[in-house]
């Protein structure tokens, strides 16, 4: 099976390599066209794939094609591609955010099997969380094909389509409020004399180990996050004590107006009205 990958920037990138590295792909069934072509051989070369001449061959040759451009490219891309598409009815699996499925089929066609797929930053180290959905067009072997190649960078979990902006920002925008609690935890650490490096490194490995053993003792014995609290919680301890001033200065509120607000941000922007990029 041919995987031909329209784009070739830093997601569509990360997933290539992702791909080459494991066990499921060899570089012979990637091929890659970019509008920059010096980019696009570059990283042909670099992972032992091929590019081809135009998007329009990369289709007639694929079975799978990944629409990897951005968001505001994308309906230029469809029509520029669509009789061809329309005629070999490839798999498409689309990255572009906030481009649903019905726009993708208003373009190529109700009949073309579509998987749309929310990747997030963490795929360039081969952690990131994707979310995942079909049009009724797509078979249950379509959506395999979209899962095995996207756990190649990571984890997948299939949604609804509707549900994207919550898992947007849950998964797509956390990252930097991630960021952000480590640099301020580390800034603390500043505080009472630990070099920055020093801080941030102990903080980002105890939030890594912390969100391993979420998901470790989720799988294993059901446990919960709050479940685990408890267990890291003594009696009169500087734990409980630390946690207790966090809610009173109103962390958890601030986290939930920070999903709020994606959420809000990712419907709006999503309306056929709406000119903003994300």
């Amino acid at each position: 099976m041919i995987y031909g990958f329209i784009g070739a920037g830093n997601m569509a990138s990360a997933i290539v390599r992702g791909a080459v590295e494991s066990t499921d792909f060899q570089a012979r069934q990637l091929l890659i066209t970019d509008r920059n072509d010096d980019v696009a051989r570059r990283l042909a070369d670099e992972v032992g794939a091929s590019t081809v001449a135009s998007n329009t061959d990369l289709v007639k040759a694929s079975e799978v094609v990944i629409l990897a451009v951005k968001p505001v490219h994308l309906p230029y891309l469809l029509n520029e591609i669509a009789s061809d598409v329309a005629e070999r009815q490839p798999l498409l699996i689309s990255i572009a955010a906030g481009i649903a499925i019905a726009d993708i089929q208003a373009i190529v066609g109700e009949s073309v099997p579509i998987i749309r797929v929310m990747p997030n930053m963490n795929a360039s180290i081969g952690e990131s969380m994707t979310g995942v959905c079909a049009s009724p067009t797509a078979s249950q072997e379509h959506l395999e094909i979209a899962r095995r190649l996207m756990n190649a960078v990571g984890r997948t979990l299939v949604i609804g389509e509707g549900d994207f902006p919550v898992f947007s920002a849950l998964a797509g925008c956390s990252p930097a409020w991630m960021y952000e609690i480590i640099d301020s935890l580390a800034r603390a650490g500043v505080k009472y004399g630990l070099p920055k490096s020093q801080a941030v490194a102990i903080v980002s490995q105890a939030m890594m180990g912390s969100a391993q053993l979420v998901l470790q003792s989720a799988a294993d014995t059901q446990t919960t996050p709050a479940e685990l609290i408890d267990r890291v919680c003594s009696p009169a301890g500087t734990t409980i004590a630390g946690l207790l001033a966090a809610q009173e200065a109103g962390l958890a509120t601030a986290l939930v107006k920070a999903v709020d607000a994606a959420v809000a941000r990712d419907i709006e922007l999503g309306r056929p009205d709406s000119s903003s990029e994300s």
